[in-house]
């Protein structure tokens, strides 16, 4: 690939635009993490001038053309080495743009496992229908239509299509794509869209980490390569580059005094993976999200992208809402809120009783992750205890849960860990004191440090709906119910865990960034986390994967949608 580079001298030097407004972020909301509201941070460190603003609303100086010290060109610059931006590079590639991958990590990152797909050739081929129309509406549903339909319908009508694209890929490097269709649940309908890279053949034992991204990851890296995609590692982008109030037209990143501008004559793509490590963006525009203990976001999401898209006029989605496991483990003593410094317990999900800090239950422990978080805020502390007994290999054999909270493996579902290497996570966390460990009810709750007439009433209580097979206090299905009477006794404080956010920047059907008019930036797109307009409130859980199937599918449209446009300059 043929790059321009030279010294800045004699180039023009674009203009900077600052004083960019977010759009309404802060509006109450109903959910948890899931629609986040209007209470303020306790604290903030307004910058000159800018009073009652939180840094990141602030646009910095532009970086002075002395610290600038090269300048690159190519057709289309990705920022961001994640899914997104990955596949937003090879796509644009593809289209024949010469394309230029900006990532600040040493290497690209992964996490994402589950790809949502509607009408792949992989579903065909397994006698698998999906109501477009139905899962439409459904996603809809789920953000209280505070979402831009037209994107949702991109991706029912769309996705199919990047599966297609993807799955030969992975054939070729020696893997398979596999579609979990496994999917037992309670009262809501889940739906067959989940599809996932594993090694063949199926192993009915696994690891995590022999399954999606951290096999894809490595074999789009060396998809790019091949096509001739400059990527260049450790080096964070810092401004954008905008002609007044019209297109943009590059990105200055690297390090101070050594920053390299990067001209993009045909557009940029924002895919740095959005802002769930950014404590002050958190606590400014999605409040709620203190509410969670722990965190498995990657480091790396600070929220790069989108504070410079803020920079130069971007619109952000009204509402903001982040993505949570009912997983994060504090501990007895553990605290709320960033830095987030819970661990993380792949058993949180499985529906044994929960009780609040007084000794309650209450609620039905079968919801969504993001529901059962919710219903925790409502409780004092915003926490709850999930308590088990030593029967707790058959209760989850039988709870049989799917997707991210499956535990025991099974043939039509990726590789799972097992029960086996649950239970030394357990002992591991129990030498920590993140899990209490007891011979006796009474025992356990002195321990845990709740009122022990009342939990010892709730256990009472539970124990006998769990024998009747029917849960008369808040409807949990039969075959999710389960005693606690065989020691020992387990119990573990939890509170919700973050992954990412859900909303962001304001974007249209070709994922072009919006301004706060609703207008289209010229020259910038976004995709993954650092998008919106497609999310709000609540994750709609039943549709596995659809968070890495709408950035997949999106940052794909993206790469094609930047190449075919007309070259500045």
């Amino acid at each position: 690939m043929s790059v321009e580079n030279q010294k800045p001298t004699g180039i023009t030097r674009r203009t900077f635009i600052k004083g960019a407004a977010i759009g309404a972020a802060g509006v109450a909301s109903a959910g948890f993490l899931a629609g986040c509201g209007q209470e303020e941070p306790k604290t903030q460190t307004p910058a000159p001038g800018e009073a009652g603003k939180a840094s990141f609303e602030v646009a910095p100086p532009p970086i002075p053309d002395s610290e600038i010290k090269n300048t690159v060109t190519a057709d289309v610059v990705v920022v961001g080495a994640g899914t997104a931006g990955m596949i937003a590079a090879i796509s644009a590639a593809e289209a024949g743009a010469r394309t230029i991958l900006l990532e600040k990590g040493a290497q690209f990152t992964k996490g994402a496992m589950w790809m949502a797909a509607i009408n792949s050739s992989l579903q065909k081929k397994l006698g698998i229908k999906i109501n477009r129309d139905e899962a439409v509406e459904e996603i809809c549903r789920y953000g209280g239509h505070l979402v831009d339909q037209r994107l949702v319908n991109l991706w029912a009508d769309k996705s199919g299509e990047f599966m297609d694209w993807f799955m030969p890929i992975m054939e070729a490097a020696g893997y398979e794509t596999m579609l979990e269709t496994d999917l037992k649940v309670g009262f809501y309908k889940s739906y067959p869209v989940g599809h996932v890279v594993i090694k063949p053949p199926k192993q009915p034992i696994g690891h995590l980490g022999e399954y999606g991204s951290p096999l894809y990851m490595p074999v789009l890296e060396n998809k790019a390569k091949e096509l001739g995609v400059d990527i260049r590692y450790n080096t964070p982008a810092a401004q954008l580059d905008r002609n007044g109030k019209g297109r943009v037209t590059g990105v200055v990143a690297g390090s101070s005094g050594n920053y390299t501008r990067f001209v993009a004559k045909k557009g940029i793509i924002l895919c740095t993976g959005g802002y769930a490590r950014n404590e002050e963006m958190i606590n400014k525009l999605c409040p709620t999200a203190r509410y969670s203990g722990s965190s498995i976001a990657p480091p790396s999401n600070t929220g790069d992208g989108i504070k410079m898209a803020l920079w130069i006029g971007a619109g952000m989605d009204p509402i903001h809402a982040m993505m949570v496991f009912d997983r994060g483990l504090i501990g007895k003593d553990g605290k709320l809120g960033a830095p987030w410094k819970g661990g993380y317990l792949r058993t949180g999900s499985q529906p044994f009783l929960r009780v609040n800090v007084r000794g309650e239950r209450f609620v039905n422990e079968d919801l969504p992750y993001d529901y059962a978080c919710s219903a925790a805020v409502m409780q004092p502390e915003h926490v709850w205890w999930q308590v088990w007994d030593e029967n707790w290999r058959d209760d989850i054999t039988r709870f049989h849960t799917t997707i991210c909270s499956r535990i025991v493996p099974h043939p039509e579902a990726p590789p799972r860990d097992g029960l086996d290497h649950v239970a030394k996570e357990f002992e591991k966390f129990i030498e920590q004191g993140m899990i209490i460990k007891a011979n006796t009810i009474d025992e356990l709750v002195q321990k845990m440090g709740v009122p022990a007439e009342t939990f010892k009433a709730t256990v009472a209580r539970y124990n006998e709906l769990a024998k009747k097979g029917k849960d008369e206090d808040f409807g949990k299905l039969a075959f999710r119910l389960s005693t606690l009477e065989k020691p020992p006794f387990y119990a573990a404080k939890l509170s919700a865990a973050l992954l990412c956010n859900l909303t962001g920047l304001r974007i249209n059907t070709k994922m072009q960034v919006l301004d706060k008019d609703m207008n289209a930036i010229p020259g910038l797109y976004a995709a993954g986390n650092d998008s919106g307009s497609f999310f709000a409130y609540n994750y709609p859980q039943m549709f596995g994967g659809l968070a890495l199937g709408r950035t997949a599918t999106f940052a794909r449209l993206a790469g094609q949608y930047v190449a075919t446009e007309k070259a500045e300059g």
